[in-house]
Parts: C-alpha cells; structure tokens; sequence
C-alpha cells in the first residue's frame, strides 16, 4: 500500500495494537485497507478469534462484541486498543463489561463517535490512557485523493502522536478557535460527542464534570437537535458545573447556518471561558484529545495556544 505522506502515529509508542468493533457495521474492504496500513506501518494487528455475524446495524451481537473486548483485554501481548468504527451499540455493552479487568490492563483506547460511550464510562472507572482520536476506519481507511487531502489526513496523525506522547500543544498552529465567553481555566478535559455524552446522563456510566474542561462535537444532528442536546445538559445543570467548555465541529447536519447562533445562546450558561470553531470533530483533519488530562484555556492567549495540556 502506497503511505507516501502518512506518518505512523503509534512509531515507538505501540508494537500490538488489537482492533474492536465496539458498534456499527463495517465495511469489510475499508476494514482491510486501515489493517494494511496499520501492518505496512510495521504493527501487529490483533483481532478477536472469537467469530461474530453482524447482527442488524451492529458488528455483532452484544454478547459477542462483549466476549471481543474481554478477549482483547486477556491477550497479554496487545498495548492498545483501537476502535474499528462508530455508529451505534458501545452503550448496550457498558452494563456488562468488566471493569475490573478494564482497570487492571489500564489499556490505552483510541477512537471517538460512538466509541465516545466507552471512553467516559472507562475514565469514570480510573482509566487514565484514553484518546478521543482517530480510528480504523474511517480515518486509517482513507485512501486521499488530493495534495489538500494528505495533508489533511497527516496532520491527524501528527495530532495522535503528539497526544499519545503526552505533548503540551493540542491544537495545530493554524488554529484559530473563536472566543464566545472570555477567561481562563483549568481542569481535566472531556472531550466528547454530544449524542454520546448526553445518551449517558442519569445512567450509571456519567462521569463527574465538575470542574472539567469539556469539549463537545457531533456529526448528522441538525441545529434543533444540537440545541435540545445543550438545553438538556443545562437544565441537568452540567454547563453552570464546568471550567471552561470549547465546541467542535459540527458537520453535516440540517440548518448548519443556525449552528454559531445556538452555541452563543449557551455560551453564558457556563462560568468559564468558552470557545468555538476547534478543529476537532467528525472531519478528516480531526485533533486527537487526551481524556481526563489536566488542561488550561486561556482565551488572552494567541490562537493556537488557547488550548493547551497541563
């Protein structure tokens, strides 16, 4: 497979990376393609020897999908984990994992959409080595067509490197989030989808936010919905509870020209700074953000240095 203008995002930090299919259905070619990338790249892939059907719009059934991340977690050889793709199904699943044995490996977990539910529930857990980034596919499957689109597709890898080496930067130097409420704050970042996040609240997977910093994205929900979304946490009183919140990207979605209007009417709720327009999301330049990371805003900063770790 041709890599010209990919950096291996996992060179001297994983060896053995074991891929899960947490959620949706996958596209059995695009699953082949981030496999051969993964192993040009000189990992080792691992893959549940467990067989699974895909069950409806899921991967496979609960207690299959189940039985994979639990095999994956007993393989003493696998360093990380590496969600396949999104969709929906990780939170039919949080009932019946094994924290236990999620605590003990303390595996670092990589991927973001859907994956999002079992990120939250394991930092809740005391996982402490969880990344908000890129996942096998759609992101290690792409095959860009364009200078434009290599470039895009590098810098996300250069984001997962630097986020999974503990880097203080988060955002790349032509980022310019826009500030909606001035400040400065501090406090572990969370980052998250909000279908995700809110699809959590009041179960028993909700991970305290108080004094976090939260970074919310989302793709295919249209304005009304992203508004239903932040009322709901409002009226929960999760927004008066933060240090500070910063919005991604919310692509796709219907009357994305009343998007910028919808997140000034909550930028007030919170007590802390707020921000907009990060390069984080469901694109294809996406930034990797580490979970549960100490992590300042400081919206008097230059851009780029508006978010940082630490």
């Amino acid at each position: 497979m041709n890599n010209i203008g990919w950096q291996n995002p996992f060179s001297g930090i994983f060896h053995v990376i074991g891929l899960w299919a947490a959620s949706g259905r996958a596209d059995a070619a695009r699953v082949a393609v981030g496999t051969e990338r993964l192993r040009d790249w000189g990992v080792e892939v691992v893959v549940p020897q467990l067989p699974g059907e895909p069950r409806r719009y899921l991967a496979a059934a609960d207690e299959v999908r189940l039985a994979h991340l639990h095999e994956l977690l007993g393989n003493r050889r696998v360093e990380a984990i590496l969600a396949v793709r999104g969709g929906f199904g990780v939170t039919r699943l949080l009932d019946d994992i094994d924290w236990d044995a999620v605590r003990q490996r303390n595996l670092p977990a990589i991927g973001y959409s859907d994956f999002t539910g079992f990120l939250l529930a394991a930092w809740k857990q005391g996982c402490q080595r969880l990344v908000h980034g890129p996942m096998l596919c759609p992101d290690l499957s792409r095959k860009p067509l364009t200078p434009e689109e290599a470039a895009g597709a590098q810098a996300a890898m250069q984001s997962l490197t630097a986020c999974l080496r503990g880097d203080e930067r988060l955002l790349p130097l032509s980022a310019s989030p826009i500030v909606l409420r001035p400040g400065q704050a501090r406090g572990p970042l969370v980052p998250a989808n909000l279908s995700l996040l809110t699809a959590l609240l009041g179960t028993a997977h909700w991970p305290e936010l108080d004094g976090c910093i939260l970074v919310l994205e989302d793709v295919n929900e249209a304005a009304h919905r992203v508004d239903r979304m932040l009322t709901q946490l409002r009226s929960a009183g999760v927004l008066r509870r933060l240090a500070g919140l910063a919005f991604g990207q919310f692509t796709a979605g219907e009357d994305s020209e009343y998007l910028p209007e919808v997140l000034v009417d909550f930028a007030d709720a919170v007590p802390g700074p707020v921000l907009a327009d990060l390069p984080f999301g469901h694109v294809a330049h996406t930034i990797s953000l580490p979970v549960g990371a100490l992590a300042t805003i400081d919206t008097a900063a230059a851009p780029a240095s508006r978010l940082q770790r630490g």
